[in-house]
Order: C-alpha cells, then sequence, then structure tokens
C-alpha cells in the first residue's frame, strides 16, 4: 500500500510534456527530439498512450538545454557540456564563441562584397524597416526546394497540401521561411508553414507524409514591404540585413509573407 502511495504522489509530481514544454521554452517537438537523441529524457512514458511525464527537477536541465540551443550550440557540443566540468564547460563554449566569431565576419565580408558588386551599378533600395513580435504559433510545414521558374508552382501546390491535411484547423496566413541565403544565390529551398489552431495541435490533425506539426516560439522580426515581383527580393533582403547589421542585430532564418498591397520580406532575429 505504502509503495502504491508513493507512486501516486509521485504520479501527481509530474509534469505533461505541453507543461514542461512552456515552462522550459523548447517545442514539444524539440523535446521529443531530444528524448531521442538521449539528452534530455522523461521520467515516465505511459505504455498504452505514450505520454511523456517530466519530473520538477528536470526543469533546470530543460532550461539549460534551451538557453544552449538559443546559443546555437551544436547538439553534440551540448550532450557533452551537461557532463562536463568547469575545464571542460570553458573550453567547449570557448571553441563555439570563436566558431560564431568566425560566421559574424564571414557574413560582414559578403555583405561588404555585396556592396562592392553594386558600387556603380545600382544602389540598394530605400526601405521602410519596421520591427515586429512574431507570437508563439502551431505550425504545420513541409520542406521542400524548386527552381526558380516553377518556384511559384511548388509553393502553391505544397500550401494546398497544408490546407488540405490541416482542414478546418487553419488559424493564419500562411509563409515561407528561408533558412540559408536563397534570394542572395543559392536553390530556393523554403519551408512552407501553415499556422493551426494550439488547441488541436496533435489529436485534431491528420498529420502525414513529410509534413511536420511544430510550435515556433515568440520572436522579434525586421521585415519591409516589397511591392516588386520575387526576382528583385534578394535586393531588398540585402537592405534589411544591412539594416540589421547597422543596429548590431543578429539575423536568424528570412521569410516571405503575402499581404494585399506586396510581399512583407524579413529576417528572424536571434
Amino acid at each position: 500500500m505504502e509503495a502504491g502511495q508513493n507512486w501516486e504522489v509521485r504520479m501527481q509530481r509530474l509534469m505533461s510534456i505541453g507543461q514542461f514544454s512552456q515552462l522550459v521554452g523548447l517545442s514539444v517537438s524539440a523535446l521529443r527530439f531530444y528524448a531521442d537523441l538521449g539528452l534530455l529524457r522523461p521520467v515516465q512514458v505511459d505504455q498504452d498512450s505514450g505520454y511523456r511525464y517530466y519530473a520538477p527537477e528536470q526543469l533546470a536541465v530543460g532550461q539549460r538545454v534551451a538557453a544552449l540551443r538559443r546559443l546555437e550550440l551544436p547538439l553534440d557540443e551540448l550532450s557533452r557540456l551537461l557532463d562536463a566540468d568547469a575545464a571542460q564547460s570553458r573550453l567547449i563554449l570557448e571553441r563555439h564563441e570563436q566558431r560564431l566569431h568566425q560566421r559574424f565576419e564571414l557574413q560582414r565580408q559578403h555583405l561588404q562584397d555585396v556592396g562592392a558588386l553594386l558600387s556603380g551599378q545600382r544602389s540598394l533600395p530605400e526601405v521602410e524597416t519596421a520591427y515586429r513580435q512574431w507570437p508563439d504559433q502551431w505550425v504545420l510545414s513541409l520542406t521542400g526546394a524548386a527552381p526558380t521558374e516553377t518556384f511559384d508552382t511548388f509553393y502553391r501546390e505544397t500550401l494546398s497540401e497544408l490546407r488540405r491535411q490541416a482542414g478546418s484547423a487553419v488559424s493564419g496566413d500562411d509563409f515561407g521561411l528561408y533558412h540559408a541565403d536563397e534570394y542572395l544565390g543559392g536553390p530556393l529551398q523554403v519551408e512552407v508553414c501553415l499556422p493551426v489552431q494550439a488547441t488541436m495541435p496533435v489529436t485534431g490533425l491528420a498529420v502525414t507524409g513529410q509534413v511536420r506539426l511544430l510550435q515556433l516560439p515568440a520572436c522579434r522580426v525586421i521585415c519591409a514591404l516589397h511591392r516588386e515581383d520575387w526576382r528583385t527580393f534578394g535586393l531588398t533582403y540585402a537592405a534589411l540585413y544591412k539594416a540589421a547589421s547597422q543596429a548590431d542585430l543578429k539575423t536568424g532564418a528570412s521569410y516571405t509573407l503575402s499581404r494585399p498591397e506586396g510581399s512583407e520580406l524579413g529576417f528572424l532575429l536571434h
């Protein structure tokens, strides 16, 4: 009886994966991914439902993982850091600091090179830069790539598939995320995202194939309205990147969002 009471008390203290997600600042999909890697495993998994539960003692580790991932620390180094002593932790962080410095210098050099190429030919457009806050949101997403000449058709067909799977759960306008400098050169690879209702993130959606259900955290963005077609997206992105760099802001993925008056282009800010 005492063992049964202890088990019941323990279960009352455990948190669902959704509760744990909100408290540590990691998405549910990220927690599942980290559990699969053995990085942050739940203490209890219901064998019948598959529901995952976390203990209060794991909050500190979860919050540390979230903080380190925001710093873009690679997963393999993050895993070593969690078990490292003070000296090893310093070496890992110093190595990552050096990597970030190198990346920053490379991006700054790319910006200077682009400016040199445009000098005497054409200048970056004057854009009305704006900053706004994206809310925390659930999205269905599908990543793919297409040649420039067929990209518009690819995007529309991908969006149609997402709308089919979301059904009545659609909660906002679609947008495209670009995790590299596609519009500044390179293949057009996009993650098409469709916001869906947070009240039915799992059981209410028929997620199949390569479609993923993600919870995107709230973030700040720098953006501008682009009134021309996609062929000149690169110039607006370059102007936005320059504005962010001059403001000493660190940019992440770029995005496109359709507006009645044109296309909103922007960068997610770290």
